[in-house]
């Protein structure tokens, strides 16, 4: 486990938190002191998809947190819970690994997302945390024949869904950057 300090709502004061907290912060709150992490899950609108993250899993596992981008929220979401699951059961996710535990069997690739990203697309937990940078993860998954969005010759829809979070954001183009 990692000794770094947490500096979420649960764990330091601050003078716009406790009572005042609002709504989602509470759930949120609440989520990671009942079971671990809370997982938020986000209509894309405007974005080419959906994408679901957890909160929590640094505070209670000091574990990185968790993003799937490309998936339906629901399904996003219930990606995310599954990682947690697999981390709180002693199975931590590492960078560059592929795991086959997280996704009905099929593997997900674990790459650290850039801090330059946080603000674009995990609003919720940084306002739990307060004060960055927390580590987050992206979960890549593949497309049919196993190929993830950087090999050659992926599935255009596969590569076009999954933001490549690891880059800095200056450092790319695309649907999602033209988004932010």
């Amino acid at each position: 486990m990692n000794d770094s300090p947490c500096f979420c709502l649960l764990c330091q004061e601050t003078t716009w938190g406790g009572a005042v907290w609002d709504e989602r912060d509470s759930r949120i709150a609440e989520s990671v002191k009942d079971c671990g992490w809370h997982v938020m899950g986000v209509a894309g609108g405007d974005a080419p998809g959906d994408w679901g993250y957890s909160i929590g899993l640094w505070h209670t596992f000091r574990s990185p947190e968790v993003s799937v981008f490309g998936l339906p929220a629901q399904t996003a979401m219930r990606v995310a819970n599954a990682a947690g699951a697999v981390i709180r059961n002693g199975n931590p996710l590492e960078l560059g690994q592929r795991r086959d535990d997280v996704l009905n069997g099929y593997d997900v690739a674990v790459r650290l997302v850039h801090s330059s990203w946080y603000r674009d697309f995990f609003g919720a937990g940084l306002d739990f945390y307060q004060t960055p940078p927390l580590p987050i993860t992206q979960l890549f998954w593949p497309d049919k024949v196993g190929l993830f969005p950087w090999d050659e010759g992926v599935d255009e829809h596969c590569r076009a869904v999954q933001p490549l979070l690891w880059l800095p954001k200056g450092e790319t183009t695309g649907p999602w950057t033209d988004r932010t």
